[in-house]
């Protein structure tokens, strides 16, 4: 990645340039077989600034990308861990293999991550949502799994607190239960 492909992808973050004109300017950018490569290149690489750019790209609806993303918050040599539980909470959230991802990393906290309590109090409640989003029975069902293992007092609130707002938005884990029946 060029200096100059790194202003132009910082002027699009900016919003001084369009989505339109960033693909004009760089128009490999829109193809996501090349970003998909990018990224592959950054984590044999572990270049955080790279990934700091290619994160600026437009590209998080594309689920080319979610396995890369599952790898990349496996990983402790970036700071990009809470925003891409974002995409699971809000992009990649119709996947009910991605539970078990979602728990797998609430057990494993980035070390950067886990010295400071208010980044981690912050990370854990991030990956609690991004549970809640996912396909119900299942996802309640492991919230309510984190909270029966779970004896970290504020983290139990936290999890309680989205089972809540699960069972009210949808009816919960027994309304799916009496439709199963």
């Amino acid at each position: 990645m060029t200096t100059t492909e790194r202003k132009i992808i910082a002027q699009f973050a900016s919003g001084e340039i369009t989505r339109d004109e960033l693909y004009s300017l760089l128009p490999w950018y829109s193809d996501i077989d090349c970003v998909s490569r990018l990224y592959e290149d950054v984590i044999t690489q572990k270049d955080r600034e790279k990934l700091c750019y290619l994160r600026m790209l437009p590209v998080y609806e594309n689920e080319q990308l979610e396995e890369i993303w599952k790898v990349l918050l496996t990983e402790d040599w970036h700071s990009e861990h809470e925003d891409l539980i974002r995409v699971f909470q809000y992009i990649f959230n119709r996947k009910q293999e991605n539970i078990d991802f979602l728990l797998k990393i609430f057990r494993h906290i980035p070390l950067y991550i886990s010295q400071d309590s208010a980044i981690k109090r912050s990370y854990l409640q991030n990956i609690i949502y991004a549970i809640g989003a996912q396909p119900q029975p299942e996802s309640l069902c492991a919230l309510e799994y984190l909270l029966s293992e779970t004896k970290d007092e504020e983290i139990k609130k936290m999890i309680s607190s989205q089972i809540e707002k699960r069972h009210s938005i949808v009816g919960g884990k027994y309304e799916f239960e009496k439709i199963a029946k």
